[in-house]
């Protein structure tokens, strides 16, 4: 039981006790307390299927919580417990309204209003507050049974609060909920026969009553007689006789005591053998609870040190894995930094495509291509550079050309061989066949030669020695491949390469020298200046031409 319900057992238990030690009664107090104990337990014990539906109900939804809150008022209206019964209708009400379920709102509403009416109070607060849930149950459902069964207490509410105004318009509601006549006429005719009759009534109950009175005056004047009849008796007995009726009277009187006190006697032996009993009973219950008490704790115990051995290993464990995992962590980045730099270098070295095919298979197959164009530059004069500049000087300078090469070519999308000495070998075309055709070899030797011409400007005004190149460029069909094992190297061969090396040193510094295969596929792009045949060593004659300029 809960809340106000069992507040108000525990009062009237508590104040029939109080009751009870107060009065004068000493054999039969404790047989009493206790026999009123047990009625007031009794009375308060709150049945078990209340208390498994209250404990289902959280959780619920929408109907079914409706439903349960509804079911929970008519259980306990049932057991008497109205306040509850009130307080689950309203429950089922305040559900409902929010699910906006106008029939149920009605329903609940009707619980309420057939609660509180049984509710006492002196001025019939709770009266009152039924007749509002009845009237508010009718304005929210059109269902014939309800509506009616709403009326009827509304009418029987009405009449106990003295409220005749409305009794009036209810009994009309009834009469047209029913389909019948709020009030039906009369005529003159039957009002006579109904006042004749009444008054045949009220004479009849008048003519039995007199019947009635005479029988009484009758019955009164024999008890009279037999009364004086027994004072003559009683004042014709001895002397005597009065004493032994008195002494016999007084005997039964002293039965009737010992039988009186033999019974409270037995109750109370009763009542003091259920108290040991009940001592003994709750004496091995605390034994029990302390055994059971005790094994939780060991219970708990033993829970708690297998958890705090299984944290400690485990943290160890998570120690362990953690500088595991940092330590892994950290190879793990060394191996991707060294592998990257290693992809960095073999890039360096190899072409992309190359170097995937390399680390795919092992091995990279040198290729045919039909049409590739191949560039030389040379620096003029290179061995008389060397004597002027330092070795590192010399170095240096070469570094920083080349390197500018490697950013020019990288632009047009052209591929860099080698370098040999002081000279600078790439190649367009390949490994792709579709990279850098011939105009873009030809504007990256112009570009070339454009950043020489601005470096050596800078040169001459420091008195340095000049940077002066020699560009060949032809265009035909070679092969590549890498050579090597250890230290891999992409190279090319064929005449094409040759015919590139023959354009480079049939040259001049500052200009850019091609074939006519190569200015076949440039013509149309660039101005250049016909050579005509010039000697080849090892070639023979072979016609080129300098590219002066692109045309716009």
């Amino acid at each position: 039981m809960k809340g106000p319900d069992f507040a108000a057992c525990a009062f009237s238990k508590g104040f029939i006790l109080y009751w009870l030690h107060n009065k004068r009664v000493p054999k039969m107090k404790s047989t009493i307390t206790f026999i009123c104990t047990l009625y007031i337990s009794a009375i308060c014990a709150q049945p078990a299927r209340i208390t498994a539906l209250e404990e289902s109900l959280p959780g619920k939804p929408g109907l079914e919580l409706v439903k349960g809150y509804r079911q929970l008022s008519e259980w306990y209206f049932e057991e008497k417990f109205y306040e509850k019964a009130a307080e689950m209708a309203r429950q089922a009400y305040d559900e409902a309204k929010k699910l906006s379920w106008d029939f149920e709102m009605a329903l609940a509403l009707n619980r309420e209003g057939k609660a509180l009416a049984n509710i006492p109070s002196r001025r019939n607060t709770s009266k009152s507050k039924a007749f509002k849930s009845f009237l508010e149950s009718n304005t929210l459902t059109t269902d014939k049974a309800l509506r009616l069964d709403n009326f009827e207490h509304l009418k029987a509410l009405a009449t106990t609060l003295d409220k005749q105004k409305e009794l009036q318009a209810i009994l009309r509601d009834i009469a047209a909920a029913k389909g019948e006549n709020a009030a039906p006429t009369v005529n003159r005719e039957g009002s006579r026969s109904l006042f004749g009759r009444k008054r045949r009534e009220l004479q009849a109950n008048t003519k039995n009553l007199e019947t009635e009175l005479s029988q009484m005056t009758e019955e009164q004047a024999a008890l009279q007689k037999m009364v004086q009849n027994k004072e003559a008796a009683l004042r014709s007995l001895s002397a005597a006789q009065i004493s032994q009726e008195l002494l016999l009277s007084e005997k039964e009187r002293m039965l009737d005591s010992l039988t009186y006190s033999s019974i409270l006697d037995s109750l109370e032996l009763a009542h003091k053998e259920f108290v040991v009993k009940e001592q003994n009973a709750e004496l091995q219950k605390l034994d029990a609870e302390l055994a059971f008490k005790e094994s939780q704790r060991n219970l708990f115990l033993a829970i708690a040190g297998i958890i705090l051995l299984a944290a400690i290993g485990l943290f160890h464990r998570y120690h362990i894995l953690r500088r595991h995992s940092a330590v892994l962590e950290e190879k793990n980045r060394i191996i991707v930094e060294e592998r990257e730099r290693s992809e960095g270098l073999l890039l360096n070295i190899l072409p992309l495509a190359v170097a995937e095919e390399l680390k795919k298979n092992g091995f990279a197959e040198a290729r045919h291509y039909d049409s590739a164009t191949v560039l030389f530059t040379d620096f003029e004069g290179f061995s008389e550079i060397s004597k002027r500049l330092s070795p590192h000087k010399l170095v240096q300078d070469l570094h920083y050309a080349f390197t500018h090469f490697d950013q020019i070519i990288g632009k047009y999308g052209l591929e860099k061989i080698k370098t040999i000495g002081d000279a600078y070998m790439c190649a367009g075309g390949l490994p792709r066949t579709d990279a850098a055709p011939p105009l873009d070899v030809v504007k990256a030797a112009l570009d070339i030669q454009k950043f020489l011409d601005h470096w050596n400007g800078e040169r001459r005004e420091k008195g340095e020695p000049l940077f002066e190149a020699r560009i060949g460029i032809h265009t035909g069909p070679l092969v590549a491949g890498v050579v090597g094992e250890k230290k891999f190297a992409y190279d090319i061969w064929g005449d094409t390469v040759n015919l590139a090396s023959r354009m480079e040193s049939n040259g001049k510094p500052g200009k850019v020298n091609i074939s006519a295969a190569t200015f076949s596929y440039i013509k149309n792009a660039f101005d250049c200046e016909y050579r005509g045949k010039v000697p080849a060593k090892n070639v023979g004659e072979v016609e080129m031409y300098f590219v002066t300029a692109a045309r716009a």
